[in-house]
């Protein structure tokens, strides 16, 4: 009876595979044009301390392994200033609350970016309802698109979400940087 069971299981896990309505390669890639953006953004505020010498970039490649996306190549940067190291260093799109993150490590700390909807200033959850495969929608009219930004989570327990621009990212960077 226990094989018949296991052959039962095997077979719906497999099914629902088949039946995953995500594509989990698209998804995989849209977070790296993101995150190639956000790299983009940084470097840009970055730019004047880059020519003048103050700073210099590095990049490294980081391999990334997701439950349903699979593994991949992310680019990692690390901005060197004086005898300082800090990382900006992909973690994944797979998230809970968020469309991707990337952790800027140094060695006073991390914080952490977030790729969100453009109107949060915290993080939402929404919940989903199926019964034997039916989805139960709530009663909204339309669920309204989603233009993901990138923002900076503060610590838990009471997560906000501020809007990254150059001042805030200097402020985050001094802040892992023991600036």
């Amino acid at each position: 009876m226990t094989k018949i069971k296991f052959d039962e299981f095997i077979s719906k896990q497999s099914s629902e595979i088949r039946e995953s309505d995500i594509d989990w390669s698209k998804n995989r890639d849209e977070w790296l044009e993101y995150l190639k953006k956000f790299q983009g953004t940084i470097l840009s505020y970055l730019d004047e301390y880059i020519l003048g010498g103050q700073v210099r970039i590095t990049c490294d490649s980081k391999k990334i392994l997701e439950e349903y996306v699979g593994e991949y190549e992310a680019e990692t940067i690390i901005i060197h200033l004086g005898k300082n190291k800090v990382r900006l260093d992909p973690i994944g799109t797979n998230l809970i609350g968020a469309k991707g993150r990337v952790d800027m490590i140094g060695p006073n700390g991390k914080v952490k970016f977030v790729l969100v909807d453009k109107n949060a200033s915290a993080p939402r959850i929404s919940i989903e309802i199926s019964v034997r495969d039916k989805k139960l929608l709530p009663e909204v009219d339309t669920i309204p698109e989603i233009e993901w930004v990138w923002k900076i989570s503060t610590p838990p327990p009471r997560i906000k979400y501020i809007e990254l621009n150059s001042e805030s990212f200097f402020d985050a960077f001094m802040e892992v940087a023991n600036g």
